[in-house]
Order: structure tokens, then C-alpha cells, then sequence
């Protein structure tokens, strides 16, 4: 038991990081294209209207947002937990909405059953409740579940954040397998998680 709370520990305090100097090595990603993501010969089919952004042009629109100051931080706060990461990741924001975005980023495969990644789901939960009472804003969790494939693994949370009059729907991934892993980290008001893009990217 000891082993298997590490080892959630483990998994959870290195958000997914897979290289222990801080530094990424030869880039994970091929070249994009609009809307769609494409990690180790698979495609996430994405939503009309997305397409890659940098984190200086995310920046800039998110700081754009007026009367959303509560969520314009928490969105800042976002990338740079990414950015803390130290791998490789993309931006992937919708024309018409900031507020609809997409963090991309690689990170390990781990060795997953049914009982371990239900302690992940669990844990994530928790870190994510405290990250959002920091935050002042209102948290509930919607769904946590995990799916597995014969070559991935995929451990997804969806939640809610609240503030006042404002919410936006959000949905941690991590899919893993034998050649790697990425991170998913989706943001969006109007309640799309591509649960089904994801579950394609993990059978293929």
C-alpha cells in the first residue's frame, strides 16, 4: 500500500515531467495543423475554429478579456504551471474565444491497472480543489474515469470552476503508452472535453 500511494505521489508531483534536468530534448511534436494535434502518428481531431498559438500571443488575448479579471488570472496561472513543466508543449486557442483553449504537453508512460489509476484520479481531484480554493473560485468535480486500450492508458477528470456569475468547464488527460505519453489540459465554456478525439488517439 505504502508503494502504490508513491507511486501516485510520484505521478502527480511531476505533473507529467519525463526529464529529470528541466531541459527537453529533441522536440516530441511534428508540425501542426489547424485543428488538429498530432503526437507520435496520431491525430486529436479538434473543434472548428482552433488553431496553435504562442504563449506571448495567448498572453496578450487573455489579458484582452474584460469584466473576467478572476479568470483572466487563473488562465495565466495555468500556462505557467505548464511552462514549470519544462517539456514540450503547444497552445492550441479557439479564433472567436480565449477562453476555449488547449495546453498540449509530453510527459512519461507510467504502468497503470484499474486500482492505481483510480488513487490518480483521486489524487489529482484533491491537488486541483486546493489549487482552486488558492485561486478564490469555486470548484466541483463533474466525472473522474479512466479508460484503457491495448496500446494506451488514459486517466481523465473533468471538472468546474465558478466564479460569481462566470464558469468554465475544464478536463485533465493524461494518455500514456509503451512509445510515451501526453498531457491534455482543456479549458472551455461551453462544455467540450473531446473525450471522443482522445479515446481515437488511444486505440491507434
Amino acid at each position: 500500500m505504502k508503494k502504490l500511494l508513491l507511486l501516485c505521489i510520484v505521478i502527480l508531483a511531476t505533473g507529467c515531467e519525463y526529464l529529470s534536468n528541466g531541459v527537453a530534448e529533441n522536440s516530441k511534436f511534428p508540425k501542426f495543423k489547424k485543428n488538429t494535434i498530432e503526437f507520435k502518428n496520431n491525430t486529436i481531431l479538434l473543434t472548428s475554429g482552433y488553431t496553435k498559438t504562442t504563449s506571448e500571443e495567448f498572453k496578450k488575448r487573455v489579458n484582452l478579456l474584460e469584466d473576467k479579471a478572476k479568470f483572466k488570472t487563473v488562465a495565466l496561472q495555468e500556462l505557467e504551471k505548464i511552462e514549470k513543466k519544462k517539456v514540450d508543449y503547444e497552445i492550441f486557442v479557439h479564433e472567436d474565444n480565449v477562453e476555449n483553449y488547449i495546453f498540449v504537453y509530453a510527459c512519461d508512460f507510467y504502468k497503470l491497472d484499474e486500482h492505481r489509476a483510480a488513487r490518480v484520479v483521486a489524487s489529482l481531484n484533491d491537488q486541483l480543489k486546493d489549487e482552486s480554493n488558492n485561486q478564490k473560485v469555486k470548484y466541483k468535480r463533474i466525472h473522474g474515469r479512466y479508460f484503457f486500450t491495448p496500446t494506451s492508458k488514459v486517466v481523465k477528470l473533468k471538472y468546474l470552476k465558478a466564479y460569481k456569475t462566470k464558469k468554465k468547464f475544464q478536463t485533465e488527460y493524461i494518455v500514456a503508452s509503451k512509445n510515451g505519453g501526453i498531457g491534455l489540459s482543456i479549458s472551455n465554456v461551453e462544455d467540450v472535453d473531446f473525450e471522443n478525439s482522445i479515446k481515437r488517439l488511444a486505440v491507434k
